[in-house]
């Protein structure tokens, strides 16, 4: 049996430490073409006409009077002169993009529908997608799905999740949270630490050979050793003490960790009040610094080397999306009410790229579609969150009846 099935430790004292024991990492990476994804959420519930979903000429649909909609290629979406960056944003990366419309959320309550766009079911023992995706991972990550911001459900999966919030990370990691306690504890020196660490894992890893009782909770300590070293050696590298709290900071970072192999999926949180009820104009603003933070992310996917193919615009899926949408009509307060017809936007590695799917009628009602073509279909069915989530399992090498048994995979967002 080999223990070893971590590497890239850079720390000195650790590496010598497990050295002098026979402990001889081997090259950790994920397999060949493993896809890596960036899940941004909107909470509140945006408004899908602002952007992905325009009905200019429906009487039964209240758009900005100041706004157009704009075709580029197969892509249809709403320009304005307060919202640039939406249109520079498609101008460059539209032959990446598909945008889903016509997703039926299944509720219009924040939480129940958070639940549904972010698992497919109403059940609290099911994971979010990238909770998912990052416990099921063909690679060995250190960090499998690192929440920034934004909602984290994870199921019955915790150990998948790191937040990333809060500055406590490395200090647990370390040991050094025990000098800040209200009685500081003494701390080990690191050389004294490192021998700790590995004397700990040497006496773990052989007791998990004898496949004796408890070995299941000796491989999860064994795991977490080895999780704790690598992430201690490579804080510098990684940069694991400046997160940065801006979006496209989080976002330049979670490419970072993929880049570096540390993470497989990165959850982060749009800023703004998208809970529109009031003043849905404001919208327009969110979505457009949005936009702007993704121009850049996806500049850097495009000129950073990958860790499994040439550039990260290779292997990383970007995935946008909130809880549902909003009303057709704007109500007496100039703002717009939950609706249960949303729309979701898709960039990257595998996806069907310059494609618009699924549609909704001239009241902002989702239609049945083609789940292979994504083209309105008498005979289809309405896009669902689940049918949304079982494309992205399949983007991430997951067979979609293993989660999720009888929901058709959206075949059409896929490359």
């Amino acid at each position: 049996m080999s223990f070893s099935r971590r590497s890239l430790l850079s720390n000195a004292g650790a590496l010598a430490a497990l050295s002098a024991i026979g402990w001889n990492p081997k090259m950790a990476r994920a397999a060949a073409g493993e896809r890596k994804f960036i899940f941004f959420f909107a909470g509140g519930g945006w408004d899908t006409t602002t952007v992905f979903d325009p009905h200019h000429g429906s009487e039964r649909v209240d758009m900005d009077p100041e706004t157009l909609t704009e075709s580029l290629g197969n892509l249809s979406f709403t320009i304005g002169e307060d919202r640039p960056e939406v249109d520079r944003f498609f101008t460059r990366w539209g032959g990446h993009s598909a945008i889903v419309n016509g997703m039926d959320a299944k509720s219009v309550g924040h939480a129940s529908a958070t639940q549904f766009s972010l698992t497919g079911t109403s059940a609290s023992s099911y994971p979010d997608w990238p909770t998912l995706l990052a416990s099921r991972a063909a690679g060995d990550y250190p960090l499998p799905h690192l929440v920034f911001s934004g909602p984290n459900l994870a199921g019955t999966q915790g150990g998948a999740v790191v937040r990333a919030g809060g500055g406590t990370l490395l200090d647990l990691i370390d040991g050094s949270i025990v000098g800040t306690s209200d009685v500081p504890a003494p701390q080990l020196s690191t050389p004294s630490d490192s021998i700790v660490d590995a004397y700990v894992y040497e006496q773990t890893a052989k007791f998990l050979a004898s496949r004796g009782a408890g070995s299941e909770r000796a491989d999860a300590l064994l795991t977490n050793l080895e999780r704790g070293m690598e992430i201690e050696g490579r804080r510098f590298e990684a940069g694991l003490s400046d997160l940065g709290s801006s979006i496209l900071e989080q976002s330049i970072k979670a490419a970072e960790m993929m880049r570096l192999g540390l993470s497989r999926c990165a959850m982060i949180g749009i800023p703004g009040g998208w809970d529109c009820h009031g003043d849905v104009s404001v919208n327009a603003g969110q979505f457009d610094n949005f936009f702007d933070a993704l121009d850049q992310l996806m500049d850097h996917l495009s000129t950073t080397p990958g860790l499994a193919a040439p550039w990260l615009i290779d292997e990383v899926v970007v995935v946008a999306l909130s809880e549902f949408g909003r009303t057709p009509l704007v109500n007496g307060s100039g703002g717009k009410d939950h609706w249960p017809y949303n729309s979701a936007l898709v960039v990257g590695s595998g996806v069907r790229g310059n494609r618009m799917i699924g549609r909704t009628d001239d009241g902002l009602i989702g239609q049945t579609i083609d789940f292979s073509t994504g083209e309105a279909s008498d005979s289809g069915d309405i896009i669902g969150p689940e049918n949304l989530g079982a494309a992205l399992m399949q983007l991430g090498g997951i067979d979609p009846t293993s989660h999720l048994p009888g929901v058709q995979v959206l075949d059409a967002l896929l490359r």
